[in-house]
């Protein structure tokens, strides 16, 4: 009798792959490739939620966040969740569709409060700026119903962060490195702050200091024009405490990361250079998404294993053909950020193709068999421990993280009915393992590329 899904334990599972079968992970016990497996569909897919997943990537490295740089954070949203609160009792209730929902922080302040008494500054610093997207908008809206908001002050606010952030950008060119595996990590994530800090001022800029590419908010938002509605104010307020403590936390790293190098460097920015031009010039060599799908799908009646895998494979790891605009005009200068975003795009362009070549699907399939997804995840597992280890180094933990995240979800769940087959989620947790592989496969040369792209 096959057993219920929900009947099987974890010891049982353990003890099943114990006892001889788990070989059946790492090759598939089967006579051709899409033939079924020698474990029952409802054994594997319960092991495929127990074997071992990887850590998240944070814990693997990043830049350490200090007691006063999270505690400036907390107080930041500390103050803004007060004078909300002021003005709020002040102004009554409102009656607007448009009203933020809470008129502080969401109990973010709390939990911002309790990790920092907890030395967790990690913790700290992220729930406090993620407080002040609710505490900002509620301050923001506030302030635009009782007429206290001057536009002229906002804009010269969101021009002084601009300023710092790219003050920040400066001063890292032309990247000195003393260990250039570790030290482009460091840029790469200085950077990223960088940037966000640029792209939550630009919401408050007029048209003729904003590209007007602006990815987050779509477009210029009405709060650059000269009476700003109580929505938009709190929109724009809240992207500038964001962006403001996104600047800090690029200072602080900044600093942390000169006081290591020392005065022994060699510059890096050349080398940066060079790298994202050839992975640039590499990106075309690769289909787009809609040519793939017209490849390998095209126009047909079904939409079986064969057409999800497909479409599912050219999603995730293709380019559209659409244009991408850069999100703000700094990102351009943002060199070490750059040349590792093209390295992931490409690294997932030869996932596409690694994935398609191993993929254990056919055209006329109308099922799909968990053992494969278990086997996957035990292969994907096998090649993180072998690229990744204990002890990355922090450039390529800036690369991993989304060949991460798929192999975190290499889980077969709960379907069944004609909306959600059974086969459907097992192929889907078999394509993240298939692809999160994949990406990691192709991330040693890339990396190696970086550093030395000779």
């Amino acid at each position: 009798m096959v057993p219920d899904p929900s009947s099987v334990s974890r010891r049982t599972v353990l003890a099943t792959l114990g006892g001889g079968v788990a070989a059946l992970a790492g090759g598939t016990a089967v006579v051709g490739a899409t033939e079924p497996t020698a474990l029952p569909d409802p054994i594997t897919d319960a092991a495929t939620k127990y074997y071992p997943t990887p850590p998240e990537v944070d814990t693997l490295w990043r830049p350490p966040v200090t007691e006063a740089h999270a505690r400036a954070a907390v107080e930041t949203l500390a103050e803004t969740v007060a004078e909300s609160r002021r003005r709020w009792d002040a102004i009554g209730d409102v009656d607007d569709e448009g009203a933020p929902i809470t008129t502080d922080a969401g109990g973010w302040l709390e939990d911002a409060r309790e990790a920092l008494d907890e030395g967790d500054h990690d913790t700290a610093l992220f729930r406090a700026r993620y407080g002040l997207q609710f505490a900002g908008e509620a301050l923001g809206y506030a302030r635009a119903e009782q007429d206290a908001i001057d536009p002229t002050d906002v804009r010269d606010r969101a021009t002084a962060l601009t300023e710092r952030a790219e003050s920040v950008a400066t001063d890292l060119r032309p990247y000195p490195t003393t260990d250039p595996a570790r030290d482009l990590g460091w840029y790469v994530r200085i950077e990223g702050e960088v940037q966000s800090a640029s792209a939550l001022a630009a919401r408050a800029l007029p048209d003729d200091t904003d590209s007007g590419q602006n990815a987050d908010s779509g477009g210029q938002s009405d709060a650059s024009a000269d009476a700003i509605d109580p929505e938009a104010a709190g929109e724009v307020t809240a992207a500038l405490l964001r962006g403001e403590v996104d600047a800090m936390t690029a200072e602080r790293y900044r600093d942390i990361l000169f006081d290591r190098l020392g005065s022994d460097t060699d510059p890096h920015a050349e080398a940066l250079r060079t790298a994202a031009e050839r992975f640039r010039a590499a990106l075309p060599e690769y289909p787009s998404r809609e040519d793939a799908r017209a490849r390998y799908i095209g126009e047909v009646d079904r939409y079986g294993p064969w057409e999800f895998a497909h479409s599912r494979l050219a999603q995730w790891c293709l380019g559209s053909t659409a244009p991408v605009p850069w999100r703000t005009p700094i990102d351009a200068d943002l060199l070490a950020l750059r040349t590792v975003a093209v390295s992931i795009g490409l690294a997932r362009r030869r996932a596409h193709e690694t994935a398609v070549d191993r993929l254990v699907v056919e055209p006329d399939d109308d099922g799909f068999d968990s053992g494969h997804a278990l086997a996957a995840k035990r292969r994907a597992h096998a090649m993180y421990q072998s690229v990744v280890g204990s002890d990355p180094s922090p450039l390529l933990v800036t690369q991993i993280g989304r060949a991460v995240e798929d192999l975190q979800v290499v889980a077969v769940g709960f379907g069944g009915g004609r909306d959600r087959p059974m086969w459907r989620e097992r192929l889907e947790a078999y394509l993240y393992a298939l692809v999160g592989r994949a990406k990691l496969e192709a991330f040693p040369p890339l990396r190696d590329a970086i550093l030395d792209p000779a």
